[in-house]
């Protein structure tokens, strides 16, 4: 099964259908790394940035080398540690 119809719904902005047809494809494959990607893009842009981590570890497991997933892993660590020092405790 190919996520055509999941990158032409994130393309127009409906997360929710982009979300649903992923769903479908990590049903029959659930470490479809291209999938995975989309759904942590998808998360990291509703800023559900555990969910986008949690996907974005699993392909560097599967794909050490996959710079588009350690690039949005590297921002999701600095908005996380941003998000997290000084910030709540002055």
């Amino acid at each position: 099964m190919t996520n055509t119809k999941a990158n032409e719904a994130f393309a127009q902005g409906n997360y929710s259908a982009t979300l649903k047809h992923i769903a479908r494809i990590l049903e029959s494959d659930p470490v479809h790394i291209d999938a995975l990607l989309l759904r942590a893009k998808v998360n990291f842009k509703l800023q559900n940035w555990q969910q986008a981590l949690n996907d974005l570890t699993i392909i560097l497991e599967k794909q050490p080398g996959n710079e588009v997933a350690r690039n949005y892993k590297s921002m999701v660590m600095e908005i996380l540690n941003f998000w997290h020092k000084e910030n709540y405790n002055p």
